[in-house]
């Protein structure tokens, strides 16, 4: 049996002020179960370095969690960030948040943040462009492959800036094609960095959140730094 807040979350997905439909919008809900996945104390360091409209850090905030931080490549996903913020917290009769959020391309993160200083990062990156359900399987395998390329190299900086033990929860992506998915694999390549995939349920490394009628499906993986 599941229970979940659905009225709630919906008020706060679809109510906020800041929205970007076209890139797409991570379901707080989902925010939520990342997270939770971190197993990041209320009061250890999050960042979100794609925090887009702000739902992670919003939803961890709602939590309780006071050590925040956002970045993002795009100026209008910054000032949704701060809007939201400031949306929600009047909403839900937060205390006015203290949370650091700023313009930033990832490949430049460790420029602005210290080395070895971070708990968790939670974050979903770029998702590739929108599918319209008529790319042939050769699309879409390039897609995911420049796609790989990108998340190495973020996972790259990610390792530099995490605490030794520090946690990455991260949506990767897979695609439809047809009745198969074209799929994302960077778990020996995360390995190679120095980065241990976790077991998240049981014996799965990797939690699919879909719908059948998604042409995206999420991949949620997390990775830790060694002590």
């Amino acid at each position: 049996m599941a229970v979940q807040p659905f009225e709630e979350s919906s008020a706060r997905d679809f109510g906020r002020p800041g929205r970007d439909n076209l890139s797409g919008m991570l379901p707080p809900k989902l925010a939520m179960m990342m997270i939770n996945l971190s197993q990041t104390k209320t009061n250890e360091k999050i960042l979100d370095p794609f925090c887009g409209s702000g739902t992670i850090l919003s939803e961890a905030m709602l939590m309780g969690y006071k050590n925040l931080i956002g970045s993002d490549s795009a100026e209008k996903a910054v000032e949704d960030t701060i809007n939201n913020i400031k949306w929600i917290a009047e909403k839900f009769n937060q205390d006015n948040p203290d949370i650091d959020v700023f313009k930033c391309q990832v490949e430049l993160l460790d420029e602005k943040i210290s080395a070895d200083s971070i708990d968790a990062i939670v974050t979903e990156p770029f998702l590739g462009k929108p599918l319209k359900g008529r790319e042939v399987k050769e699309e879409l395998i390039k897609q995911a492959n420049e796609l790989k390329s990108f998340y190495l190299e973020t996972l790259k900086i990610f390792k530099k800036i995490l605490k030794p033990g520090g946690r990455v929860v991260i949506v990767i992506p897979r695609f439809k094609f047809n009745n198969e998915w074209v799929t994302i694999s960077i778990r020996d390549e995360a390995m190679k960095l120095g980065l241990k995939p976790d077991i998240l349920i049981e014996d799965k490394q990797f939690l699919l959140y879909s719908r059948p009628d998604q042409r995206v499906g999420r991949e949620i993986w997390k990775f830790i730094k060694p002590l």
